[in-house]
């Protein structure tokens, strides 16, 4: 239980550096419009110079993972997070803050990868989806944190120092990395199958340890076929998988929750709210419904599945931004507030953390690392569009008619995850692996009967 705990601590530091950075700087977006003199343009790169930054740290992650380890890569993130920060403290111009931003995007693409595969290796079969989804618990405290520190303090502390209060979180994630070993399952792909060992035990997943062995018999076959990229893909279900959590992440990211966690109090003004205390106090009631939801989400991960909860939580979505539409063309302020409280609520238990707990869940070891970073780029690199036009197309189309294309995107998450969702709940990652080198379809990637037979035979005990 003591592991548990120490595992979820990591999670949950990098996970409020995910959302207290990407976040941030919505509250203070204002201010730094009649510092910096920004126009539209100007707010809009400057919110999506880091996730830019996240795209191509999420895509680093593949081969530095693999070839260096997990503990490395969080560690490199760590350091990247408390450097950010520390500069962002200082006050810096402009162009020493878009630098700053970069490197803690690349902090927060790295992260964004590497965390979620540490956490699902490292963490026994029942409590993985709970460990796994308290990332995305993790991330909606950051930005409750973001969006809490603007309210109490815009006007009353500088814009660095407001900012700058991610440097506690990049603190204590540095720690946290130093504290926990690598993970026993990279280990025993590197052969190193007396440390997995031993760092197994000391994480109690010595009943996996099986599991952990069949996951070494099929990494050094993989080495010795020196198998090409393009190969494996074409290996059972590979390709599949790979497109569908890419899938995920598409809607995730154009279900309209970054316009709308970027830029909310601009949304709460174009729902007739009004400017500064209103409109931040209104963004700071979604954050605190997301923080809420999600710890719901994280109750129920393991029990109910993940897909009654991505089922569901798409249908409700489309309720709410329903709402919201509804709100933006008749005026509706407080029906739409309603709206966007709804639409948080269950994305916070659906497409907001079931993705990062189904790729860390479905690749199989082979391109377990280029897999994740291959979502997690895709994640990003959509991201990164919405923070450069979400401002500029509300221009265009108006709050309606673009919260209208959101609604469309959450309809077909909603038909996509009826029709093609494993459900993983409680499955060994090595029993998933086996339905996908056997080539079964996605909805049958969960059945637990095929890991026997097609698991390969344990390697002998070591000392």
């Amino acid at each position: 239980m003591q592991t548990i705990l120490s595992v979820g601590f990591l999670v949950c530091c990098f996970g409020v550096l995910f959302g207290f950075g990407i976040t941030s700087i919505a509250g203070v977006l204002d201010t730094l419009v009649g510092v910096f003199g920004l126009s539209l343009s100007g707010q809009e790169s400057l919110v999506a110079v880091l996730v830019i930054a996240c795209f191509f740290g999420a895509v680093s992650a593949s081969p530095w993972s693999r070839r260096y380890g997990r503990r490395p890569v969080m560690l490199l993130a760590g350091i990247l997070a408390v450097a950010g920060y520390a500069l962002i403290l200082t006050e810096p111009d402009y162009w020493l803050l878009i630098g700053a931003r970069i490197v803690l995007g690349f902090s927060v693409g790295l992260s964004s990868m590497v965390v979620p595969m540490y956490a699902a290796e490292v963490t026994p079969a029942e409590r993985r989806g709970a460990v796994v989804a308290l990332f995305q618990l993790a991330i909606t405290a950051g930005i409750l944190l973001a969006y809490t520190l603007s309210l109490l303090f815009v006007g009353r502390l500088s814009w660095a120092q407001i900012l700058g209060c991610g440097l506690v979180p990049a603190v204590l994630a540095l720690a946290a990395s130093l504290r926990l070993p690598e993970s026993p399952r990279w280990l025993a792909a590197q052969g190193q199958l007396k440390a997995a060992l031993a760092v197994s035990r000391r994480l109690e997943l010595e009943a996996e340890w099986p599991d952990i062995q069949a996951h070494a018999a099929r990494a050094t076959v993989a080495r010795g076929a020196a198998m090409p990229w393009r190969q494996r893909l074409g290996q059972g279900s590979t390709l599949a998988v790979l497109m569908f959590c890419s899938l995920l992440f598409v809607l995730q990211n154009f279900s309209g929750i970054d316009a709308i966690l970027y830029y909310a109090p601009h949304v709460f003004q174009s729902l007739g709210f009004a400017p500064d205390t209103a409109a931040l106090a209104a963004t700071f009631g979604l954050g605190l419904i997301n923080c809420l939801a999600t710890l719901v989400a994280l109750a129920v991960v393991d029990s109910a599945g993940r897909r009654p909860l991505l089922i569901g939580g798409s249908a409700v979505m489309v309720i709410g931004l329903g709402a919201v539409v509804a709100a933006s063309l008749f005026g509706w302020a407080w029906i739409g507030m309603i709206g966007l409280g709804l639409f948080i609520m269950a994305f916070a238990v659906s497409l907001g953390p079931m993705p990062y707990v189904l790729m860390s869940e479905l690749f199989p070891t082979a391109i377990r690392e280029q897999g994740i970073a291959t979502a997690s780029a895709v994640s990003w690199l959509f991201n990164a569009a919405i923070a450069f036009t979400f401002l500029s197309v509300a221009q265009w189309l108006g709050l309606a008619g673009t919260i209208g294309i959101f609604l469309l995107v959450c309809l077909a998450s909603l038909v996509i995850c009826w029709f093609f969702l494993p459900e993983t709940r409680r499955v060994p990652l090595e029993a998933i692996e086996a339905n996908v080198l056997a080539g079964r379809p996605l909805p049958a990637l969960g059945r637990h009967e095929a890991e026997t037979a097609a698991r390969p035979p344990p390697l002998p005990a070591t000392p």
